[in-house]
């Protein structure tokens, strides 16, 4: 059974992951809205076209980074608990942790949560409008 140093350590070095590859979807999100300014003003129905791909994209995978970031919380909930049932004890820190996961050891799920989804849909159609609507 892994110690909660163990086990904190983890979590912070899939937290570090995860940040690392949210500043780059963060630097591509940008990339995004100025190719959809750039798509808008054109005339061009492929690069339109290319463009909504590519926004749709990017936008998924920040829907996929929110979810693996869930994961990785609610999984290291999961070894908390199973830890806590199997008589280790541990910090007030890892039970406050457990307590407030979603779902402690939950699988991984790419379904947003309502703030989460409201945030995706208003970037992809902030994204559309652009690139489509007449200005």
């Amino acid at each position: 059974m892994p110690t909660e140093i163990e086990v904190w350590s983890l979590f912070w070095l899939a937290t570090l992951a995860n940040a690392a590859y949210f500043v780059g979807l963060a630097f591509l999100l940008w990339v995004s809205f100025r190719a959809a300014n750039m798509a808008g003003e054109s005339e061009n129905l492929l690069g339109k076209i290319v463009v909504s791909i590519f926004c749709l994209i990017i936008v998924f995978n920040i829907n996929l980074n929110a979810g693996a970031a869930e994961w990785v919380s609610n999984g290291i909930a999961g070894v908390f608990a199973s830890m806590q049932n199997q008589g280790a004890e541990i910090s007030q820190g890892a039970q406050e942790f457990i307590a407030n996961a979603a779902e402690p050891g939950a699988a991984f799920n790419l379904v947003p949560d309502a703030l989460g989804a409201l945030f995706l849909i208003c970037i992809v159609f902030m994204q559309m409008f652009n690139i489509w609507m007449k200005k």
